[in-house]
C-alpha cells in the first residue's frame, strides 16, 4: 500500500489509487479515527517538496468510474462503513 500524508487525527487502513504523478495523488483513502472508520477522496498536490490537501473541484471525465465505484464497494464492505451508524465528515 502507498502512504497517503492524511491528518495525523486519522489513521489509513487502505488506499486506492485513482491517479498518482511525481506531483498530484487523487485516491480513495479508508481511515479511522475516533469517530470511527470513513472512506475519504483525496486529492494532493506537491509543493516545495510537501504534500498539501487540494480543493476537490476538478473535472473527473477521465475517472474510470466502473473501478471507483467497485472499489469504493470493496471498501465499505470489507471495513464494514456507514453500517453501523453516520460517519463523521
Amino acid at each position: 500500500m502507498n502512504e497517503y500524508p492524511v491528518s495525523q487525527t486519522f489513521k489509513v487502513l487502505d488506499g486506492h489509487d485513482l491517479y498518482r504523478s511525481e506531483n498530484l495523488i487523487v485516491a480513495l483513502v479508508v481511515v479511522e479515527s475516533q469517530y470511527g472508520r470513513d472512506l475519504r477522496l483525496y486529492r494532493w498536490l506537491k509543493r516545495n517538496d510537501q504534500w498539501k490537501v487540494d480543493l476537490c473541484r476538478m473535472s473527473v471525465k477521465r475517472w474510470k468510474w466502473n473501478e471507483v465505484a467497485t472499489k469504493a464497494q470493496e471498501f465499505i464492505t470489507k471495513y464494514n462503513i456507514g453500517q453501523s451508524g453516520p460517519s463523521e465528515d
